[in-house]
């Protein structure tokens, strides 16, 4: 039976993830497939359920949750369960650079404070 609220697309791609934490390190994998609100990993290593990964793909970034792993032979399948998707984070930029230079601006006025009369 299956329990799955999302349909899984089976899409076979080369993806690398990075562990967030303490011991913050990038593992390249396969994503088996994807939904909605996750995805299935096949890792070369184990990770531990309830562990932070990100996901930086396609201008966007994904912050999720190691759910569940199970072993696949040599390797592991890890569950992963989105939490955070951002996307389109290439048009930040042009606000990031005006935001920048508005700070820039903020700090050469008060090194070189007007006269006063």
């Amino acid at each position: 039976m299956e329990r799955r609220k999302q349909a899984r697309i089976n899409l076979e791609t080369n993806l690398t993830i990075e562990v967030l934490g303490d011991h913050s390190r990038k593992i390249e994998g396969l994503m088996v497939d994807v939904s909605s609100d996750g995805m299935r990993f096949l890792s070369p290593v184990d990770v531990a359920p309830g562990t932070a990964i990100r996901v930086d793909r396609d201008g966007g970034m994904i912050l999720g949750e190691v759910c569940y792993a199970e072993p696949h032979g040599e390797q592991f399948h890890l569950g992963i369960l989105f939490r955070q998707v951002l996307a389109n984070l290439r048009d930040l930029e042009p606000l990031l650079r005006v935001l920048q230079s508005y700070e820039e601006d903020a700090h050469d006025r008060k090194d070189h404070p007007k006269p006063t009369r």
